[in-house]
């Protein structure tokens, strides 16, 4: 853009998106920007801070507030590819941030677990989160506020079988 005599630099505004806000249409659009404007920062902080890439974070909060406790867990839990988890799985490993042990049941398969520098890592890593959640959650009252979880929990249980009805 130009400027001429008068004109003041000002940030560029972001599109918005034009659709009726009473239509069902774009829902899954509008989740894709929303979550992209969420996670965006978060990943960019917890890499420049912390050398963590999405996947890192991504393995690291299952084995925290998850119960899966196997890289193909992971996998089926997030949706992430095979071979990002396990790229991720072996470099936590690498930094001490979690152990891997044989499955007594399955010896080709290895429970994962974090070490006590991993539980700290997630400590900063929920930090972050926190402090995202409210910034998402601040146009909300605080009924409004419990209405989404509730309704969040509802959508997200059966999204776990999406993949599979393809």
């Amino acid at each position: 853009m130009r400027y001429t005599k008068g004109m003041t630099k000002s940030a560029p505004t972001r599109p918005a998106l034009r659709f009726d806000p009473e239509s069902l249409a774009w829902i899954g659009l509008r989740l894709t920007v929303l979550s992209s404007r969420y996670m965006g920062p978060v990943t960019a902080r917890l890499e420049r801070d912390r050398g963590l890439s999405r996947d890192d974070v991504t393995v690291t909060i299952c084995l925290s507030i998850t119960n899966a406790t196997t890289a193909q867990e992971i996998v089926r839990y997030t949706g992430r590819p095979k071979n990002s988890v396990s790229r991720a799985v072996a470099g936590l490993e690498d930094r001490g941030f979690l152990r891997r042990n044989a499955d007594a049941s399955d010896r080709r398969a290895s429970t994962l677990s974090l070490t006590v520098r991993g539980r700290r890592l997630f400590e900063r890593i929920a930090d972050c989160f926190q402090e995202r959640d409210g910034l998402m959650l601040r146009p909300l009252s605080a009924p409004e506020q419990r209405t989404f979880n509730r309704l969040l929990n509802k959508i997200a249980t059966p999204s776990a079988n999406w993949l599979e009805e393809g």
